[in-house]
């Protein structure tokens, strides 16, 4: 039902949605086993109507051409051949490329001596037709390309060049051209030497165009440094283009089909594959299932979702699935949502039932004039229709994917305990599954153990008197407990004054039920560390509680902690400069547990873990009315739970994090993988607030069965960013959630894109919220959105919910979307509206 604005503040309230469009090519699952539909075709019919319209349009018997792109269309009818049981597809595929052939082997106008390994590509299908005839002149061919690799120019390293003209220079492009048929080769031919070599290449274009950053490859790589495209400290190229990643990805998968199973690079080579795998899944669109021309710059002007790239990806990734390179749970979703984008998107059908794939980038390369930028990638090359790289490429797409199976949703969301928890869940895969993806987020989150020694700190000399400085006797308890292998540091009934308390790998600082740990804001006592401070790294006065670089480690117990204040740290810092320590902070650390305490006065945020992984921050009591006082700040890590506690605070009860500006780009570490639960927001001003230090991204955020109250808070879930920080928030779930009070001058749901600057070169971009079952009953405004012209929302959503109190006239929402699903609003002094489905532009 679409309501007007008119209609809607007739009815005394309004909605702010805007329906996002439906993405209908997403394969359809019927019975078990029975196979996926797009478009009401399965994969396998989509590749023979692609194959047979190609085939249509060349005509037959096709123009014979020594040809990679005619190789790739070639070697798809031979796999099209096997998989339906039709021998003319392979007899069409032998007309292409095997009749470049003569009689006596040789293949006119093939020049070994050139050194090009676009050359080698069409004798892998040579030599397949030799495995599948024993004609002698194929072997002959084969046998004399295989040649070339004997004398093709090398890096310094080892590298293959892509073209003797091209000096120095490997493509990805070139791992595809010559790797599967060396070798198919060396395991037809028993040359079992060679897969060194082969191992070798793959390797090496990995080691020089992998960026950790994105998990994409860059194009090409130049030993020398000396082309203008060519990164000056590290010779990559300067951007991702989706064909060149698809080569690559290609070339892998199908090496592996000949790679002796216990070759000692396999492992190696199955960790490249996983890894690109998991950038391919982070970077999949969201809408559509597809990939862009220039993989990580999205909708940027002129950029276009691309056929070829996008067909290769589909392939690689449902032929790993289907050989168990990658987990099934994980990568067929991908796979399968990659092909219904191609059929939905890029395939078209003409009046005669012919069908054509549309939008391949027609060529692209490095170097004369071509600076791989992407200007290069996106306005100086051409867009076309049915050209063989992407069509085989398609081919092979609906074979693979076909031989995916039918994935029932519970495959797909569910993945066993046991094996999830050996990889992550993609962005993807999260945005995908929702919910669902809940119990395979804790199966990674698992408290550490600790040895059963207790090592009492008035062993050491401490005593509960409120007066005695036992800074020296706990340091020593802490290091005879890491020393004897871990355990229980005890911190026993009674005050007891200290300054600063450095953990040590599987120690527990556990504190008795009437323990209170009193810390003396004396400087001398926290000498300067590493820390990150609201999200740029520096050196400062150790925090009260600190770790860095250790495993296994906890604070735990009934008693108190009590950070001596704010004013009294300012008192001390003043004079001495410096800035507030935030109270517990684990940095770069494996294994923490923070579980049972109070936490009193902190001299700004309070619990801050940061760099870390694994992360049980559970059954605390908060109680802190400071300045800055935030109650939990997740800082760049990665699989965090909130549980069961209260926060009873001066600032933000939970702030997630992962780093600010220039120096969050440097470090560029997430965080991810955060679950909020069984808590209650007795004070603060955001009940969850994801940002402002919000650079790289923040994602995969779970928040649910939680209470919030307080006359101070700002918005039950407040997101803040801006153009001069930039940075994803994605992946946010939030679900049975009661509030009573929101301030009177802000709103439920906050989004401030323009935070303390609405200048700036950098996108922020909000998408994939889900926001469930939640009720408010004093919510003056629900909806608040502030963001500059530069700001990305997508797929905000908002469903199952009752708020009492907001006013229609006060809704703002200066940009974005939100899709409204059965929610009522009842405002003051009206009766309720419900809307099932509804929507209106935004409003400002």
């Amino acid at each position: 039902m679409k309501l007007l604005a008119p209609q809607i503040r007739g009815a005394g309230w309004l909605a702010l949605a805007l329906l996002l469009p439906v993405f209908s090519a997403t394969p359809l699952h019927a019975a078990a086993n029975e196979p996926a539909s797009y478009n009401g075709a399965t994969a396998l019919q989509w590749a023979q109507r692609m194959a047979d319209s190609q085939m249509a349009r060349m005509g037959s018997p096709p123009k014979a051409k020594w040809d990679y792109t005619d190789a790739v269309f070639s070697n798809a009818l031979l796999a099209l051949s096997d998989q339906t049981k039709q021998p003319g597809y392979a007899d069409y595929a032998t007309k292409l490329t095997g009749a470049w052939v003569t009689a006596d082997g040789t293949i006119p106008n093939y020049k070994a001596s050139n050194h090009v390994l676009d050359d080698i590509a069409p004798a892998r299908v040579i030599l397949e037709l030799y495995n599948r005839t024993g004609d002698a002149r194929y072997q002959k061919a084969a046998q004399l390309v295989r040649e070339q690799f004997t004398e093709q120019p090398r890096t310094s390293d080892g590298g293959f060049w892509h073209k003797q003209i091209y000096t120095n220079q490997m493509w990805l492009d070139g791992l595809y051209m010559g790797e599967p048929f060396y070798a198919a080769y060396a395991k037809t031919f028993k040359e079992p030497t060679d897969f060194d070599d082969i191992a070798k290449q793959i390797l090496l274009a990995d080691q020089h165009t992998y960026d950790a950053k994105t998990g994409l490859f860059y194009h090409g790589w130049e030993d020398t440094r000396e082309q203008s495209w060519a990164d000056k400290a590290t010779g990559h190229s300067p951007s991702f283009w989706a064909r060149a990643i698809g080569w690559y990805a290609m070339a892998i998968v199908d090496v592996l089909d000949d790679l002796p199973a216990d070759h000692p690079a396999r492992p190696k080579i199955l960790d490249t594959l996983q890894r690109l795998a998991a950038g391919l899944a982070r970077w999949q669109d969201p809408k559509s299932g597809l990939w862009w021309q220039v993989v990580d710059q999205g909708s940027r002007e002129g950029n276009y979702l691309e056929a070829s790239g996008s067909s290769m990806f589909v392939y690689a990734l449902a032929k790993a699935v289907n050989k168990g390179y990658l987990p099934k749970d994980q990568y067929a979703p991908v796979a399968e949502r990659g092909f219904a984008g191609l059929v939905s998107e890029l395939v078209k059908t003409d009046a005669n039932g012919a069908v054509s794939l549309t939008q391949i980038c027609e060529t692209a390369g490095l170097g004369n004039g071509r600076d791989g930028t992407y200007n290069y990638y996106v306005h100086q090359t051409k867009m076309i229709n049915n050209d063989l790289k992407g069509v085989g490429a398609f081919v092979l797409a609906g074979l693979a994917v076909a031989q995916l199976g039918a994935i029932a949703p519970a495959d797909t969301s569910l993945p066993p305990a046991a094996s999830s928890a050996t990889a992550d869940l993609t962005p993807a895969q999260v945005a995908q599954m929702g919910w669902d993806a809940l119990p395979v987020v804790l199966s990674h989150i698992n408290a550490p153990t600790f040895a059963d020694k207790n090592f009492p700190i008035t062993d050491y000399g401490a005593k509960a008197d409120g007066t005695t400085d036992c800074t020296d006797a706990i340091r020593q308890a802490i290091e005879a407990c890491n020393k004897a292998g871990g355990g229980h540091v005890i911190v026993s009934d009674g005050t007891f004054l200290t300054g600063g308390i450095r953990l040590l790998s599987n120690v527990d600082l556990h504190l008795s039920d009437n323990a209170k740990l009193q810390f003396v804001p004396d400087l001398s006592k926290y000498p300067q560390v590493t820390i990150r401070y609201e999200g740029v790294e520096r050196q400062n006065y150790a925090p009260p509680i600190y770790a860095l670089d250790q495993e296994n480690i906890g604070v735990t117990g009934k008693g108190t902690i009590d950070g001596g204040g704010e004013n009294n740290w300012q008192a001390v810092l003043r004079p001495a400069g410096g800035m507030r320590p935030n109270f517990v902070v684990p940095f770069h650390c494996k294994n923490v547990l923070i579980d049972g305490l109070t936490v009193h006065n902190s001299p700004m945020w309070e619990i801050n873990p940061v760099y870390c992984t694994n992360v049980i921050v559970r059954n605390l009591k908060i109680d802190s009315h400071d300045a800055n006082n935030d109650g939990c700040d997740p800082d760049s890590c990665r699989y965090v739970l909130i549980d069961g506690c209260t926060f009873d605070t001066g600032d933000d009860c939970i702030a997630i994090k992962c780093g600010k500006d220039d120096d969050g780009r440097r470090v560029n570490l997430p965080t991810e993988f955060v679950i909020v639960r069984n808590s209650t927001m007795k004070d603060g001003h955001g009940g969850v607030t994801l940002g402002s230090e919000c650079t790289p991204a923040i994602r995969n955020v779970f928040i649910e069965n939680c209470h919030m109250d307080s006359p101070n808070l700002n918005a039950f879930i407040r997101f803040k960013d801006s153009p001069s920080r930039g940075g994803i928030i994605e992946n946010i779930f939030m679900r049975d959630v009661n509030v009573g009070s929101v301030a009177a001058k802000s709103a439920g749901f906050l989004v401030e894109y323009t935070y303390q600057s609405s200048q700036g070169n950098y996108i922020p971009i909000l998408r994939n919220v889900s926001i469930s079952n939640v009720t408010g009953t004093n919510i003056p405004q629900l909806v608040k959105i502030t963001a500059g012209p530069t700001a990305v929302f997508e797929n905000i959503q908002m469903k199952d919910c009752t708020f009492t109190g907001p006013n229609p006239a006060e809704l703002q929402q200066n940009q974005g979307r939100i899709t409204f699903t059965n929610v009522t609003i009842q405002p003051k002094g009206a009766a309720p509206a419900t809307t099932t489905s509804s929507t209106t532009p935004a409003t400002n």
